[in-house]
């Protein structure tokens, strides 16, 4: 099975998920005002519990943070570059804010694993690199950012003092609580391959593996094929901004001298990646424009079949 073959049968798995939700949705099953209930649900119970058991089982090597450095460095330059291309273009706030969370998050974990893991048979070395590139240079970001990002440019319009205390208020929630215990608890001397431990760690395991089909309810849930402003704009700057440009931009910075050609090209894999389906659960919680984050989610997964295997295959 190679990079493509990968690649299409997860994005296969999401549209089917999605698509079946929104024929639900049609039938009358399921509302749009359920998405509130299941974002609240990921963002309280299933992300924190992927996110702990990712890192309480992680044995870091530092030479690989270089790594989550230079991938936070992309992040950072796209969240910039989208914000500057929403002012000259004169988004309003909420258009703002979603091309930001779309042109900087990727599906690191959800897609970016298998496909590493497919493209490097074998490779121990090459899932922790990723491992580590992923939770580091882009979920810490995605994490802290991207509730931020969604707080800021959402309809409630904090601002001001406010923002400091949605700020505070991040700080005491459920996904930095499972991040900061995650890491503490994976530098604890203790025996990880214990009955006990695993037993423990599987707990955490279970409740995060329901967080794909809960995030696949909240895009079915919301996703409207209606007309919307800017909306060929919009995703014609995602799949410019998240398909091309971001992993071009990684591919520049990884060219030093201690990365290696194997870091370089999960670097380039991950950062080429269709847009992060968390994104969604941040807009649809904070009012942040979710219709427009939604479609382009839904574009840049299916866009990606094609575009990542092409970009990886022209460079290298």
């Amino acid at each position: 099975m190679n990079t493509t073959t990968s690649l299409f049968e997860g994005v296969i798995m999401m549209v089917a998920l999605i698509s079946l939700t929104y024929i639900l949705k049609q039938l009358k099953v399921l509302k749009k005002e359920d998405s509130l209930l299941f974002s609240k649900m990921v963002l309280q119970i299933t992300l924190p519990a992927i996110i702990f058991s990712s890192l309480a089982v992680k044995t870091f090597n530092s030479n690989f943070f270089i790594m989550a450095l230079i991938m936070a460095a992309v992040e950072t330059s796209m969240m910039a570059l989208a914000w500057g291309i929403a002012k000259v273009l004169r988004f309003d706030r909420g258009e703002t804010g979603a091309l930001i969370l779309v042109s900087a998050f990727g599906m690191t974990s959800l897609l970016g694993y298998p496909i590493i893991r497919q493209a490097f048979p074998g490779s121990a070395l090459a899932m922790e690199e990723a491992v580590v590139t992923s939770e580091f240079g882009v979920g810490l970001l995605l994490f802290i950012m991207g509730p931020l990002i969604a707080m800021y440019y959402g309809d409630s319009k904090v601002e001001g003092k406010e923002i400091w205390l949605s700020v505070k208020k991040f700080f005491v929630s459920p996904i930095f609580i499972a991040l900061i215990a995650g890491i503490a608890f994976s530098m604890i001397p203790v025996d990880k391959n214990s009955s006990f431990f695993l037993l423990f760690i599987r707990f955490f395991t279970l409740i995060g593996h329901a967080n794909l089909f809960f995030v696949a309810l909240i895009i079915g849930l919301i996703l409207e094929f209606k007309k919307i402003k800017h909306i060929y704009l919009f995703i014609a700057l995602a799949i410019l901004l998240k398909l091309i440009i971001k992993p071009l931009i990684a591919y520049l910075l990884t060219d030093i001298s201690n990365i290696t050609e194997m870091m370089r090209e999960i670097v380039l894999i991950e950062t080429a990646l269709p847009s992060a389906i968390l994104t969604v659960v941040f807009a649809r919680q904070y009012k942040c424009r979710p219709d427009l984050v939604s479609m382009a989610i839904m574009i840049t997964l299916v866009v990606s079949i094609a575009s990542v295997s092409l970009l990886f295959m022209s460079i290298f």
